[in-house]
């Protein structure tokens, strides 16, 4: 087979560069960057932490409830204007946070920028527009598109100077306007499927051969739909799988800070160190789309697991403030954690095809996201009864060993 390749640069590419930037954004402002603002807002308005944190708790529940909605619109809509309507309420729910007077304000302008949050982020719209315009190269496409939080982490300093210099009320409305100058033209850079533009998958076009047609036609229309996936093990492995390595994952990541602090860390070390971790996790997003281009998938996430196993069992030896055993905690964690995200969409394709990609994707994410609800109250009730996260760090490892042998039942790969 003769394959083709324009030497202008692929269209694909700027659909990830467009989710990096767009992602990257929205977690300065809203994702991570929100956090900046939450002593802020109550104390200005004397409400508990309880109570405003609620806002942050009914997000996640948010965010896993209608990513199946989302998913379901964006193959029947196309990806763009879902990640249109996203932007638009992301910047107008922080705009109206500008200027709240009341509890019931503030949650109201949280949740319609945590609604647009869904749609324009990376966890499912942005996700079906990558993974439709590659083939051969799909796993680090997505590897890269994934890499928007992982580059916006760093730069949430940037945030609380701005909130120093001008309140958060100004600061919002600055960072909401900032959504709609930045997403809207990113979002018009989303496209359903390479075809109806006049691509090939991969930049690549194949010539002398009657099996190309045919072949894109079952990658992007003859996948499973949404029932018959259901009726499959492979979904429902999928589900457990990726639900009981977030369960511990999920309390982790809360508990981390506090975790460290036990050890004698400064509030400011352990919070760079968290900061390291989730820039690390970029390498594992890149390393682990590159591998499942050319690997077993089964492989790549045996050996993602492992990497988590090695690092949590790292993180157990650690006793008082050691910067090599936190340097190989950050790394070998951080590579497992960050190469799971973008392998799940890349699996979900390979197994049950195009069809009802955006949908599948997200029901996906509902068992994580409950996962991920239970996942921190775990680990808070251990340590509040034992004093210690040990018995929290053991049961994260065997959850997280479980799905070693659970990828067996996943059906191998067809090259």
């Amino acid at each position: 087979m003769n394959i083709l390749r324009t030497n202008r640069i692929f269209y694909g590419w700027y659909i990830v560069a467009a989710s990096v930037v767009m992602n990257a954004y929205i977690t300065v402002a809203f994702g991570l960057g929100f956090n900046v603002f939450f002593l802020p807002i109550l104390t200005e308005f004397g409400w508990s932490r309880a109570v405003t944190s609620g806002a942050f708790s009914l997000r996640s529940l948010e965010s896993g409830l209608l990513a199946p909605i989302i998913g379901f619109l964006v193959d029947r809509w196309g990806p763009r204007p879902i990640i249109l309507i996203g932007v638009f309420l992301v910047g107008s729910g922080m705009i109206m946070m500008a200027y709240i007077d009341s509890l019931w304000g503030f949650y109201a302008a949280f949740l319609i920028a945590a609604l647009g949050g869904s749609g324009a982020g990376h966890g499912v719209s942005w996700v079906v527009a990558v993974a439709k315009w590659f083939n051969r190269m799909r796993g680090r496409a997505l590897g890269i598109a994934m890499l928007g939080p992982v580059i916006g982490g760093p730069l949430l300093f940037t945030i609380a100077i701005i909130d120093e210099y001008f309140g958060w009320r100004i600061a919002t409305l600055i960072l909401g306007v900032g959504v709609w100058i930045i997403g809207l033209p990113l979002a018009l850079v989303a496209r359903t499927e390479p075809r109806a533009y006049g691509y090939f998958p991969d930049n690549e076009r194949t010539i002398d051969d009657p099996k190309t047609q045919p072949e894109l036609d079952r990658q992007y229309h003859s996948g499973m739909s949404v029932s018959e996936a259901l009726m499959t093990r492979d979904f429902w492995v999928l589900t457990i799988l990726f639900a009981l390595m977030f369960l511990g994952i999920s309390g982790l990541m809360v508990h981390l800070i506090p975790l460290l602090e036990d050890f004698a860390y400064s509030s400011t070390e352990a919070a760079t160190i968290l900061g390291i971790l989730f820039l690390l996790s970029g390498l594992g997003r890149v390393f682990s789309g590159f591998m499942a281009d050319s690997l077993d998938y089964r492989k790549v996430l045996i050996i993602l697991v492992l990497c988590q196993l090695l690092g949590l069992l790292i993180l157990t030896r650690l006793s008082e403030p050691n910067i090599w055993i936190v340097f190989i905690f950050t790394l070998t964690f951080g590579i497992g954690f960050g190469g799971t995200i973008p392998l799940r969409p890349f699996v979900i394709m390979q197994i049950f095809g195009g069809k009802s990609f955006g949908a599948l994707q997200g029901l996906l994410q509902v068992g994580a996201i409950g996962a991920g609800v239970v996942g921190p109250v775990f680990y808070g009730w251990i340590f509040d009864t034992t004093g210690s996260y040990d018995i929290a760090l053991y049961a994260t490892m065997a959850t997280i060993a479980i799905t070693i042998p659970l990828t067996n039942f996943l059906h191998k790969p067809v090259k």
